[in-house]
């Protein structure tokens, strides 16, 4: 595999199909194998949510690249549109630059989404594609209402997003718990990403949510998150979207299993990705 660029090279400009990409969105890199995985951050945190898994990587056969969108992470202040077309072509383009012609994508939350459309309209690129409690593909459908309500949390003080994680997360983990999703979310996103998103996950979902992946897609569901995300519900969303489709659901887990129970997770993605049966725990 070709050398990859270290985090310092992210503000250079690159060529990428006829135009340039002024500043390449940042990422974290751990092994060295042959087989490349992008991972993708949530909506309201980078890819550091991933930090309690990565001990548990295979490190010989992968090289794990941890990408932050536009405005997380080692991509804040960097503007856009916060579209799942803009953040599909940030990644290609990061792919390009790291001389990856074939990866597998990792989606959690709502860039499950921008993973599924990668796969839809970049099937020659695309190996293999793992959603981690995805959002549904014709996104939730709130009404505008709701939307905005979400809006106007990313840009709230500590009080008012507190209130939104409480109402997000329920009680089943502590409150230490909610506090220490509040302290990420201040440390690791730019309210006018988070804001920006929202339309993606809340109300519009995919652009085109009838097209038909060809890569083998494996979702894994928290059964301790909300009903509408379980493992029933996004077999029926996501069986007519792709030709070979495994869902695995995580009996103990909520919305967040590479916090929750980072080994289980490690473990059924790398099988995966290795192409071993996955079975739920």
């Amino acid at each position: 595999m070709p050398s990859l660029p270290n985090d310092q090279d992210c503000g250079l400009t690159y060529q990428f199909s006829n135009r340039k990409i002024k500043k390449m969105i940042g990422f974290d890199k751990l092994g060295s194998g042959g087989h490349g995985v992008i991972i993708l951050n949530d909506w309201l945190s980078d890819t550091s949510t991933w930090d309690g898994v990565r001990q548990y990587l295979g490190l010989e056969q992968f090289t794990w690249v941890f990408a932050d969108l536009r405005g997380y992470g080692r991509s804040r202040g960097q503007s856009g549109n916060f579209t799942v077309t803009e953040a599909a072509t940030d990644v290609i383009a990061l792919a390009a630059t790291l001389g990856w012609h074939r990866f597998s994508i990792v989606g959690h939350s709502m860039s499950a989404l921008v993973a599924l459309h990668l796969a839809q309209h970049h099937s020659d690129l695309i190996e293999r594609v793992v959603l981690v409690t995805p959002s549904p593909p014709r996104g939730f459908g709130f009404d505008e209402a709701t939307v905005d309500a979400f809006r106007d949390g990313a840009y709230g003080d500590d009080t008012k997003r507190l209130r939104l994680l409480q109402q997000m997360q329920g009680s089943r983990l502590s409150e230490h718990w909610i506090r220490f999703k509040l302290e990420r979310w201040r440390t690791c996103a730019d309210p006018e990403a988070v804001a920006g998103y929202t339309s993606m996950w809340a109300r519009d979902g995919l652009p085109d949510p009838a097209t038909t992946i060809a890569s083998p897609l494996l979702a894994i569901t928290g059964e301790q998150d909300r009903e509408d995300l379980r493992s029933d519900a996004q077999t029926v969303a996501l069986r007519p979207l792709a030709e070979e489709v495994f869902v695995v659901p995580l009996a103990s887990s909520g919305h967040c299993p590479m916090q929750e129970v980072p080994p289980l997770l490690a473990t059924v993605v790398e099988r995966f990705l290795s192409g071993t049966q996955v079975s739920p725990e």
